[in-house]
């Protein structure tokens, strides 16, 4: 009897793990939220916190076991990713061609990465802008014209 439990769970965790590593979307949006604190010593104590109860732990669990598997086997993940910044909510759906659409209320794009330059498209495909790190490692934001919007360094 022993052996035959220790077959089935061992099973289940074949099955339930599939090997795919893959979004993490509940860790990723709780750590969305974590950095989102507005004072940085204290987002460090909500950090700790969530570390020693041991939130981020339950978070990676689930979605190692639970949500992950089920986005694996069933194509589509049971956690949904919003991001919210005060009034403003962006919607992202992880196209399977690699593509990334983002919605909000103000209108959608579609990111592309190709080659180490990334790219944000219009829904029609028309580039809208075009993000890569140059040879001094800073990373400049190109509007459709080709034109240097924003530039950052690589490491913030």
């Amino acid at each position: 009897m022993k052996r035959l439990l220790v077959c089935a769970l061992a099973g289940v965790m074949i099955v339930g793990t599939t090997a795919c590593t893959g979004p993490f979307k509940l860790t990723k949006q709780l750590h969305t939220w974590n950095r989102n604190v507005e004072n940085e010593w204290a987002e460090e104590l909500v950090f700790l916190g969530l570390v020693i109860f041991p939130v981020y732990a339950i978070c990676t669990l689930g979605d190692a076991i639970i949500f992950n598997s089920i986005e694996f086997w069933g194509g589509e993940s049971p956690i949904a990713s919003n991001l919210s910044q005060g009034d403003e909510s962006v919607q992202l759906t992880y196209n399977a061609d690699g593509t990334i659409l983002l919605q909000s209320g103000t209108g959608s794009c579609v990111l592309q990465k190709t080659d180490g330059v990334i790219k944000a498209l219009d829904t029609e495909g028309k580039v809208l802008y075009t993000a890569k790190t140059g040879a001094d490692n800073k990373v400049r934001v190109y509007n459709a014209d080709g034109a240097v919007v924003r530039t950052f360094d690589k490491a913030s």
